[in-house]
């Protein structure tokens, strides 16, 4: 720091005096500072820098501590020179007390000359202060430092910090330790900061992302709704063609040619067909939306199974396919919802049916893990087989196996994806293992559950006429 020969007084203090005195300030009287904030203004204040004081009184702190037992004082200001907080030791604070220095108060340049806040905040770099009769004599033997902190990036003012204490005159040393403090001060502002705009920048991203899937959800739901609808529309004409195909069949079959009868029975396994996909269609809205429930009866699934298979051995006969029934045990009684375990069997046989060539063999085989209390039911065929990489594709909607032989025989693609929909509800799960050319092989595991109490002590008996009709909707796509 340059210093002026004249008594030994550096420059600036020469200079402060002479501006107290173009100021009309005597530098050896003491004068107390003017403007003041009120207690609700500096609340306010105190407020708006709140993360600023957070962070000042952070390394401030750090200051004090690692100069412990050294008289000290450090203030805190804002833009404009207000003081928002003071610490440090007690000793120098009854000096600052006497000469007015307090939380509020603006070191003001016109009331109380240079000093070291105008000087840090008008030249806008560190600047020190020493030496008796700076201010004013109350000041002699002390050694003011101050150093102005910025947003680093704008450069826009925040204020300043300060650094008074009365063991050491003329030394750099804290104003190096104050500036180094204040540059730490300034990349922790601008941490936050950048920080902040990142949090921003997620909110809005969140918000966008949130706002895109609650739009996406409400076009499933308005999709959902609008098949639900389209099916029942299609649904009725069905039925319509379906119940006068029967009225038909009942009062005129012997009235009219045989290739008519054949054309009535094409018109007829088109409708269940056409039934078919009607009813997979709102089973899959029914399932997403959570509106399938469980309606459990005691059955004894060996004995459904076995019935249901034998009720359609008429389609395996028409295609010369070999159709067994094999189990390890005579019956397994348990609670079982005997609509939804029905599609899914008939569904798996219908696939295995369909895929299987003249003289191939489908079998089913039922097998009870007593340890596990689970029963697994198996249905496979020496088919065509499903690549590998196909296996789950096959679970999805619409995810038939694109090859010319599994395209010659029709479907809609979606009836795996109900079958391991309605085997979850069920609380089981379905494993599939195939190979080209050489068959598949799906199997079901349920749990065996505890019969219901209240309910007949008679298992579920499947009406036949009831079955049928079942078993003509989810074989309509097979030709006979």
């Amino acid at each position: 720091m340059s210093q002026c020969t004249k008594k030994h007084e550096a420059c600036y203090i020469i200079d402060s005096k002479k501006r107290c005195t173009q100021l009309g300030v005597d530098p050896n009287k003491l004068a107390l500072p003017k403007n003041r904030m009120s207690k609700i203004e500096l609340g306010r204040k105190k407020d708006a820098y709140d993360e600023i004081l957070e962070v000042v009184k952070f390394f401030s702190n750090k200051i004090l501590k690692n100069l412990e037992g050294t008289p000290i004082l450090i203030t805190i200001t804002d833009e404009k020179g207000y003081l928002l907080d003071i610490l440090g030791d007690e000793s120098i604070r009854e000096t600052m007390y006497r000469l007015g220095i307090e939380q509020g108060i603006q070191f003001s340049e016109e009331d109380i000359g240079t000093n070291v806040v105008s000087l840090t905040l008008k030249q806008n770099h560190s600047v020190q202060l020493v030496g008796r009769n700076h201010f004013h004599t109350h000041l002699h033997d002390y050694a003011c430092y101050g150093v102005p902190f910025h947003y680093s990036n704008d450069e826009r003012l925040l204020g300043s910090i300060c650094i008074m204490t009365a063991v050491i005159l003329h030394n750099p040393f804290f104003l190096m330790i104050l500036t180094t403090v204040v540059d730490a001060i300034e990349r922790e502002l601008l941490l936050r900061r950048q920080n902040r705009k990142i949090n921003k920048q997620k909110e809005l991203l969140y918000e966008s992302e949130k706002r895109q899937r609650e739009l996406l959800e409400k076009n499933l739901i308005m999709k959902d709704e609008f098949l639900t609808l389209i099916t029942h529309e299609f649904k009725t004409p069905i039925n319509v063609i379906y119940s006068a195909i029967q009225l038909i069949e009942h009062v005129y079959i012997n009235e009219i040619p045989q290739s008519v009868k054949n054309l009535i029975g094409s018109i007829k396994r088109n409708a269940f067909r056409q039934l078919r996909l009607v009813n997979n269609l709102l089973d899959i809205t029914r399932l997403k939306s959570d509106k399938f429930k469980l309606n459990l009866k005691n059955v004894d699934l060996v004995f459904m199974t076995k019935l249901i298979t034998e009720s359609i051995k008429i389609y395996a006969d028409q295609k010369k396919i070999n159709l067994d029934f094999k189990t390890n045990i005579d019956n397994i009684n348990t609670a079982l919802d005997d609509e939804k375990y029905e599609r899914v069997i008939l569904n798996l046989l219908s696939n295995a049916i369909k895929f299987t060539p003249e003289d191939g063999d489908v079998y089913v085989q039922i097998n009870e893990n007593k340890n596990e209390k689970t029963v697994s039911i198996s249905v496979s065929d020496t088919g065509i087989g499903i690549p590998r990489e196909k296996l789950e594709t096959i679970f999805q909607k619409f995810g038939q196996v694109e090859n010319n032989l599994s395209r010659r025989a029709e479907g809609s693609g979606i009836g795996l994806t109900i079958v391991r929909m309605l085997v979850s509800i069920m609380g089981g799960k379905i494993e599939v293992d195939s190979e080209v050319g050489s068959g598949s092989k799906f199997t079901v595991i349920l749990p065996i559950k505890d019969e219901i109490v209240d309910e007949d002590d008679k298992l579920l008996k499947i009406p036949e006429n009831e079955l049928k009709n079942v078993i003509n909707i989810e074989f309509s796509d097979i030709y006979f």
